[in-house]
């Protein structure tokens, strides 16, 4: 497939490389690797959330949505579902591999919404890593875990039905 490529606007990224580098604190690696081996053992979506609030500490951590800016551009889901794989597959992803997860969604109408969880207080670690961001748009969720929060984040982390927003899920692509 053909990737198209929009070059990022300088107020979304400016200088990314040497801001990414002071983000990220050891505290915040140690609950993403624990957070990271918690996600592969527990099945069930209650003790799931239950100990990724355990572990959430917006101190060190922060949660953030994605979504995607050219979704009515999509034209079927096989060509949708490879823009987030492409996304994932990005060469500068397995630097920040100890720094993020992620859970990203693609809709039965195309669209694709994601839920990030990242080692200090925002995304830059990504950004600089990984050009294909500029697609998305990324809003914090937060960073309190308030009841609508912690309800949000479990809806996109540990969706019921497997549907999102009342439209159905057709492939999750994890980043862990």
């Amino acid at each position: 497939g053909v990737f198209h490529k929009r070059e990022p606007i300088m107020a979304e990224k400016q200088d990314n490389e040497a801001s990414a580098a002071t983000t990220c604190t050891p505290e915040g690696a140690s609950v993403m690797k624990a957070w990271k081996s918690r996600y592969g053992e527990l099945e069930n979506k209650n003790d799931l959330m239950e100990s990724f609030w355990s572990l959430y500490d917006p101190d060190c951590t922060s949660i953030w949505t994605m979504s995607y800016d050219e979704a009515d551009s999509n034209e079927n889901l096989e060509e949708t579902i490879g823009y987030v794989k492409n996304l994932l597959a990005q060469p500068g992803m397995e630097g920040v591999r100890g720094d993020c997860f992620c859970l990203v969604h693609t809709l039965e109408s195309l669209e694709i919404e994601g839920i990030w969880f990242f080692n200090g207080p925002d995304p830059e670690v990504l950004f600089g890593a990984n050009p294909e961001t500029s697609w998305y748009t990324f809003k914090q969720m937060g960073p309190a875990a308030t009841d609508g929060v912690k309800q949000a984040v479990t809806e996109m982390m540990a969706p019921a039905d497997s549907q999102l927003n009342g439209k159905a899920i057709k492939d999750t692509q994890v980043f862990c």
